[in-house]
């Protein structure tokens, strides 16, 4: 295994401040939680709507470019004194769990809004019943003792719950309800929103228990506990500092068995791409010419020994799994 190079800094940075939201989206923010409401907030996206209303919405478009703009600029200077000299935040995601959430919640608009909002009304209970089922499991699931292994493998189920609801109708959700392609479009959407909110406390909440305690190591806490920390560090795609702190921490750990390799392999993958542009281990996929295929590599002539290396499958079993979690990749557009 090759070695990053810098240590890791003894404290964890925290997030900038976004700046702060326009007027339209001001009634449909409460205890700083965005919920969409009657999607009037985004009326001007539609070709009947009035020039104030293209206001509106133009004002929000500008909110978030700022948001991602002030991310982009903060989290390119501290991945510098990192030591990652250009790096190119490929799958970046904003920090602020506010401005992400709008970004998610607006579903691709097509038609009139009068159409729009009869998706929105058939989606609209499937989102609420199975948000208040992730709430009602989290709850139903919360640790009973405080300690630091019962509460990692507690907290992953909301998250999970939610990025399963995001395949809705597809792969593992095969069975779930069917929806009209809009109406499937707007539970989606709400679902990244709800997402985005839940994965930044998450990330938050590991964060604190790093920097007081270290990495959750399988001496210390059990490796399915150790299992769910590195799940919830996988998914902090919008602190990607932070997971290239833990990716250095965990590379010591991993030679003295401490870490599973196979977790610090997905990590590395996960954030060497979003910064390089390019991974080693191929596990992180997308969908080209219909077929599911890795992301670029590395070093993609000894890519099946790198995955052994760091017990992983071979790749065509891996593809294979992807294929029925998460269905077949939809055909290129012609």
């Amino acid at each position: 295994m090759r070695r990053l190079v810098l240590l890791l800094p003894a404290f964890f940075l925290a997030v900038a401040a976004a700046p702060p939201p326009p007027d339209a989206l001001t009634p449909y923010i409460h205890l700083g939680r965005f919920d969409p409401g009657d999607y009037g907030w985004m009326r001007g996206r539609f070709a009947d709507a009035t020039p104030a209303e293209r206001a509106q919405t133009a004002a929000i478009e500008a909110w978030l470019d700022r948001c991602r703009s002030d991310d982009i600029a903060r989290i390119r200077a501290e991945l510098k004194a990192l030591g990652i000299a250009d790096p190119k935040l490929e799958r970046f995601a904003f920090a602020d769990p506010l401005c992400g959430a709008v970004w998610s919640i607006r579903p691709v608009t097509r038609g009139s809004f009068e159409e729009f909002q009869r998706d929105a009304a058939a989606a609209r209970p499937v989102a609420e019943t199975w948000l208040y089922a992730v709430r009602t499991a989290t709850d139903v699931g919360a640790p009973r003792r405080p300690s630091v292994a019962d509460m990692l493998l507690a907290r992953p189920l909301g998250e999970q719950m939610l990025r399963r609801a995001a395949s809705w109708g597809e792969g593992d959700m095969k069975g779930a309800p069917a929806l009209s392609p809009g109406a499937r479009a707007v539970l989606v959407s709400r679902i990244t929103g709800e997402l985005a909110a839940v994965d930044h406390a998450n990330t938050e909440w590991l964060k604190r228990i790093v920097a007081t305690e270290g990495w959750p190591t399988i001496s210390r806490v059990g490796a399915p506990a150790s299992e769910q920390a590195w799940l919830l560090v996988q998914h902090a795609d919008a602190d990607p500092v932070f997971q290239l702190r833990v990716l250095r921490l965990m590379e010591p750990l991993t030679r003295s068995g401490d870490v599973s390799k196979r977790n610090y392999a997905y990590l590395y993958d996960r954030v060497m791409h979003k910064l390089t542009g390019k991974q080693r281990y191929g596990t992180q996929m997308e969908c080209r010419n219909g077929q599911r295929a890795p992301q670029p590599l590395e070093d993609e002539a000894n890519l099946a020994r790198e995955r052994k290396a760091m017990d992983l499958e071979p790749l065509d079993s891996y593809l294979e799994q992807m294929r029925q979690s998460y269905g077949d990749c939809p055909p290129d557009p012609s």
